[in-house]
């Protein structure tokens, strides 16, 4: 059984479109080097000013190290996983969280490109501000599924301790994310920039604390009453 469940966490066809939305970053990158500055934006504040220049070797580094160790972390976690059978359990899920992930790193990758090199108009923050929004709600609707692992998710003392406190605390912090990201997708339309990524921080961070809160709760709950 575990064999045939492994099988599914990947293929090659699957994998070449993983390592594709990786790289392309990476290639775009390349084909507007000679377009770009010595100094280019390589950091910006919560208000969506930069606070650090770099050289255009800074942003090439800046672009491999958003993506590339997660795509090669999430390929041999259930190969390096203390628990493997729990990332192996995930099945198809589990691809469909990598896919989600690399989506959004590679979304990053080339929003700090196109800002960099002038190419777009549009204010940083709210390129990043949506960008962290789809990510909540796509990432929220698989949050549930991700087993008990040491890696991802919302790893607390009572989450590893316990399967099924990490299994509810996990569907909630789901519903949260999607909750928050539904409210953050119409709120960020009414705010000024300078607060959208504060804004989207906080509907990221506050769902995570009640979760974990809850975690602590229900483990509490269940150890009284198995008591």
């Amino acid at each position: 059984m575990k064999n045939n469940t492994a099988k599914h966490l990947t293929s090659l066809p699957k994998e070449l479109l993983l390592l594709l939305i990786t790289i392309i970053p990476v290639v775009y990158l390349f084909i507007v080097w000679k377009e770009l500055p010595e100094q280019v934006p390589i950091h910006w504040n919560f208000q969506g000013e930069v606070d650090q220049y770099g050289s255009k070797a800074s942003l090439g580094w800046v672009v491999l190290l958003i993506n590339v160790p997660i795509y090669l972390l999430m390929l041999f976690l259930p190969k390096i996983a203390a628990k493997q059978e729990s990332i192996e359990r995930m099945g198809k899920k589990y691809y469909r969280l990598r896919l989600i992930l690399q989506l959004f790193l590679s979304a990053l990758v080339f929003i700090i490109l196109l800002v960099s090199s002038g190419a777009t108009q549009i204010a940083i923050e709210t390129l990043l501000g949506y960008s962290f929004i789809f990510f909540m709600l796509l990432f929220g609707n698989y949050m549930g599924s991700i087993r008990q692992n040491h890696f991802m998710g919302i790893r607390t003392p009572w989450t590893l301790e316990n399967e099924e406190v990490w299994k509810k605390t996990h569907q909630l912090g789901g519903r949260l994310w999607i909750g928050g990201g539904l409210f953050g997708f119409i709120f960020l339309l009414f705010l000024p920039n300078n607060w959208v990524l504060m804004t989207v921080v906080a509907l990221m961070i506050i769902p995570m604390i009640l979760a974990s809160i809850y975690s602590f709760v229900l483990f509490k709950k269940l150890k009284n009453t198995s008591i």
